[in-house]
């Protein structure tokens, strides 16, 4: 499908209208920053295009540190991306971060670097297909997500 620019940015937006997103990303990001933890997006995107999707999400201001696609090579479902952002955490080790994704490719690209990946199924794909890709967890939608915030596996970072 060929998407001119205005089109997928219009079509970004009303999906984050239609699942509820944008209240979902800015509560979690506060979250997870009240909790003393780091935020990397880590998406395979370009730069552009990354400013205009935080601004959908209204993470803008919370998110600090992120990567796009000129930080990697490849994009998922090989590990690049997920490297990048190590990187930019510094001395995080594989396991004490999480993915969150919602495809499989986010899962094995994780799992390629060690990376332990919650899958959400707001990416259209089955909880059998992310577990098969290597989810530890898949929560309905975002929403889900953050109301079990306090139970395992986040609970345990």
């Amino acid at each position: 499908m060929s998407w001119r620019k205005g089109e997928a940015k219009s079509s970004k937006r009303s999906i984050f209208r239609r699942r509820g997103l944008s209240q979902w990303c800015a509560n979690s990001c506060e979250r997870i920053i009240c909790d003393g933890k780091r935020i990397v997006l880590a998406s395979s995107a370009k730069e552009d295009a990354l400013v205009s999707y935080k601004r959908i999400a209204g993470i803008e201001d919370l998110v600090r540190e992120e990567t796009a696609a000129g930080d990697a090579e490849r994009s998922k479902p090989h590990p690049d991306i997920f490297e990048a952002a190590l990187r930019r955490l510094g001395c995080v080790a594989p396991h004490e971060a999480i993915v969150v994704g919602d495809t499989p490719y986010d899962a094995e690209a994780a799992n390629e670097v060690g990376l332990r990946t919650i899958g959400l199924l707001s990416g259209g794909w089955s909880a059998e297909e992310l577990h098969a890709a290597g989810c530890i967890a898949t929560y309905c939608t975002a929403a889900d997500l953050l109301a079990r915030y306090d139970e395992p596996p986040l609970v345990e970072l």
